[in-house]
């Protein structure tokens, strides 16, 4: 499966509001550079989807082009899949309480379904084939997996994965925050914290076999050659076995035989010590990548935007890993085809 097209929009800093981090309007695009755009509450995917789509706010042009030239060419059969971490409808609206500090604010716990999945489509073009993944944090790979198999069964030629966060709300804020799992206002400035941020993101990544980007004359910017998915049981949803059997088994799974260097999910220290310790007793020495203190952690999009990053960043061939709640894990061998 060749990855022909990528782009993202990402946050690279946060508003703090009490003790919850909140994300801002700050974006920057993928190959470098960037801007802020504005600072405030963020909570509506569909306008990251757009930011990618028409190229704002620090996103590459050319996306939203580049898909309609896939649906629109005569002989090709394409499917789009949108992915987030949850399912939630809109039109509910989420209270931050009062504090002493900051007013009420409302924020509306917008993500992806189904319905909206037909929507974004319907903006872009006519498609063969359309659904959307919810598999928590690793939705991005859990579609790049499906996207794979449609492609290598012959069944369509291209697919466009839109992987979106999940619509940062309360309910999300006040869960990583009762887990001790994001940075706090008085530890924000505190390098020897390492806690990740949570933050917002979209990519748009394509996939196309390679007849079609033969046909379309479309340059591979990198191959996925395996994938796996899998799940463990822990007693706790949030938790991480501590003998890794769900990264093992995500790991052992796909072919690592030429892998230059990992990208790690890792979220905080116990994440980053299990995993990196399964990396360390498989790999040996070898370089390792994290993106979570950069961007923050963009939740079911965290995979697709990742990855996306090491494939515009780096060079090589990586293994991409992720988790998520729920104890799903997952795991990606990309070359980077400079």
């Amino acid at each position: 499966m060749l990855l022909t097209h990528t782009n993202s929009v990402y946050s690279e800093a946060i508003t703090l509001l009490d003790q919850i981090p909140y994300p801002q309007y700050a974006h920057q695009v993928a190959k470098g550079g960037g801007m802020v755009v504005k600072q405030g509450i963020r909570t509506m995917p569909g306008e990251l989807i757009n930011y990618v789509l028409k190229g704002n706010h620090g996103a590459a042009r050319g996306t939203y082009q580049f898909i309609q030239s896939l649906t629109r060419s005569e002989h090709c059969r394409i499917g789009v899949i949108l992915a987030a971490g949850g399912n939630l409808w809109t039109g509910y609206g989420s209270i931050v309480p009062l504090t002493n500090q900051y007013p009420l604010y409302q924020v509306t716990p917008m993500a992806v379904t189904s319905v909206y999945a037909g929507y974004i489509a319907n903006q872009i073009g006519s498609f063969d084939y359309i659904a959307t993944d919810s598999t928590s944090c690793i939705s991005g790979h859990s579609a790049w997996y499906t996207a794979r198999n449609m492609l290598s069964l012959d069944i369509l030629d291209a697919v466009v994965v839109i992987s979106s966060d999940n619509g940062l709300s309360e309910e999300y804020l006040s869960v990583f925050g009762e887990h001790g799992l994001s940075k706090l206002v008085n530890e924000e400035n505190n390098p020897a914290i390492i806690k990740f941020r949570l933050g917002h993101g979209c990519n748009i990544s394509v996939f196309e076999t390679e007849d079609s980007a033969t046909k379309h004359g479309h340059t591979a910017l990198a191959k996925i050659t395996d994938m796996h998915i899998a799940a463990e049981y822990h007693a706790s949803p949030m938790g991480i076995s501590e003998s890794g059997d769900g990264y093992n088994k995500v790991i052992n799974k796909v072919n690592t035989d030429q892998i230059n260097f990992v990208k790690t999910h890792g979220t905080f220290s116990s994440d980053n010590r299990i995993e990196e310790q399964l990396i360390k007793n498989k790999f040996g020495d070898i370089k390792i990548i994290n993106y979570k203190l950069r961007i923050g952690h963009t939740l079911g999009a965290s995979t697709a935007i990742e990855t996306a990053l090491a494939v515009q960043e780096e060079t090589g061939t990586f293994l991409s890993l992720g988790a998520g709640m729920g104890n799903v894990f997952s795991s990606a061998v990309v070359e980077i085809i400079k």
